[in-house]
């Protein structure tokens, strides 16, 4: 498992409320003592509920939304 930070308005799925829809990401949490961060799996899979494809948290697609 390799944990990354990312801000919530990077373009990557992790972020994207399309991404395993309303659960999200198992390992997407905010960071503590830093707002505006979160740490997050970039090995972690989850589905994409707007193209219907297994993607990994650093992936991203034109169909990006913010989430947090």
């Amino acid at each position: 498992m390799a944990r990354r930070i990312a801000n919530p308005s990077t373009q990557i799925c992790a972020m994207c409320p399309h991404w395993n829809e309303a659960v999200g990401g198992l390992f997407v949490n905010p960071r503590t003592n830093q707002r505006n961060f979160f740490d997050f799996d970039n090995e972690e899979k989850q589905t994409c509920y707007k193209n219907h494809f297994v993607k990994q948290a650093w992936n991203s697609c034109s169909e990006w939304e913010k989430r947090y």
